[in-house]
């Protein structure tokens, strides 16, 4: 999945960033475009001309993809899912969202969605294909084909029953409605699209070994799925065994806090020095959490600044990095917030810090509860994994 994405603009309310990873897959699109594909469908075509007109089409591509993504962000946001960001990153787009389709029913509606705006922009490209008179300049033909074209095999992939695409999602619904059982259904498709993802892998590798470089694309795509697949099976088993567990019960205590109108020369000194923890809770005068400190903050924060600014300057203030100490631990784990940083502040009512809850925690938990369970989907209860 993406990594730490940068906002580039706010849609319907839905920020929308790009990974850094996309700048290079744009950039390898428009050289493959550029060097290989317009040249042999556009005669004559300046070298100049060709490079542009694989930039043009590598970003109506990821305009597609983000139209694609809205498609399912929408659809989800109406059934009560909170959509946090779409990312745009090395191979399309991802909707990020915190928590999954009440029913069967609602989780099919949002897997289709997408394919279904895919749909219709590849059929609005093929009638443009088939409207455009004889006189039309080669250029834009070839740019309105190899829209036509890709936007066909995103769809023809993307419905592969291969979870967690799109017809992995299908499938999963399908699954879910038949069994009742979300994990069962979960744990399924995953397995289906761990099976698709090994044998693109195996055909990428063949094809690779045949003479044909594309086939790398095959098995980068293939490790994609299997990588992807093994994770979403794994998040809906922590769902389910920390579902209805407080943070109180796994977080680790008491926790160290820092003042947060000292410096941040003074947090390295008589903190991050002598403590050797990677983060620490600012507070107030009267002891209420501020924000949180990390080692990776400070050491972005220039040197010679360090005495100057305060910890509350530099601090991380995002309120999903807090819950309080009967907040649900299931419902934090998908928090992109949480996945960032690895880990959150526990609070009481008053909104001191009582602990953190990190994501060693979680992991430590989650090893002592397949101690004590037979493989399989678990069915949680708090004193399993407290």
């Amino acid at each position: 999945m993406p990594g730490r994405s940068f906002r580039i603009a706010r849609i319907a309310g839905i920020p929308v960033g790009v990974s850094p990873w996309w700048l290079a897959i744009v950039a390898l699109i428009t050289w493959s475009l550029g060097s290989g594909y317009f040249p042999e469908v556009v005669h004559g075509i300046a070298p100049g001309a060709s490079y542009a007109l694989g930039l043009a089409s590598a970003l109506l591509l990821f305009a597609s993809i983000l139209v694609h993504e809205f498609g399912h962000a929408l659809v989800a946001r109406r059934h009560g899912i909170q959509v946090d960001e779409i990312d745009l990153w090395l191979l399309g787009g991802v909707a990020m969202m915190h928590g999954d389709a009440h029913d069967p029913g609602a989780e099919l509606r949002y897997a289709l969605a997408g394919p279904a705006v895919t749909a219709v922009i590849a059929a609005c490209f093929g009638a443009i294909d088939l409207l455009l008179p004889s006189s039309t300049p080669e250029i834009l033909s070839a740019l309105i084909g190899y829209q036509l074209l890709i936007n066909c095999m995103i769809l023809g992939f993307n419905l592969l029953p291969a979870f967690p695409l799109d017809g992995g999602r299908v499938l999963r619904a399908l699954l879910w409605r038949r069994s009742g059982d979300m994990g069962r259904a979960t744990e399924t498709a995953a397995n289906v699209g761990r099976g698709f993802g090994y044998l693109l892998i195996g055909l990428g590798a063949l094809e690779f070994a045949s003479g044909f470089a594309q086939g790398i694309w095959l098995a980068v795509i293939g490790f994609f799925l299997v990588g992807a697949a093994g994770a979403q099976s794994m998040s809906a088993q922590v769902r389910t065994v920390f579902s209805g567990v407080d943070a109180k019960s796994l977080m680790s205590s008491p926790v160290v806090t820092i003042p947060a109108e000292i410096s941040l020369e003074r947090a390295v000194r008589d903190y991050f020095v002598p403590y050797r923890y990677t983060a620490f809770p600012a507070v107030d005068a009267q002891g209420r959490q501020v924000g949180l400190l990390t080692l990776t903050q400070l050491q972005a924060a220039p040197e010679e600044q360090r005495a100057s600014m305060r910890v509350d300057e530099l601090a991380d203030r995002d309120p999903q990095l807090t819950i309080p100490e009967q907040g649900d631990v299931s419902g934090l784990l998908e928090r992109p917030a949480f996945a960032r940083v690895g880990r959150a502040v526990v609070l009481d009512p008053r909104g001191v810090p009582v602990g953190l809850l990190s994501v060693t925690d979680v992991e430590r938990s989650m090893r002592a509860f397949r101690l004590a369970h037979r493989p399989g989907t678990p069915r949680a209860d708090q004193s399993a994994v407290g």
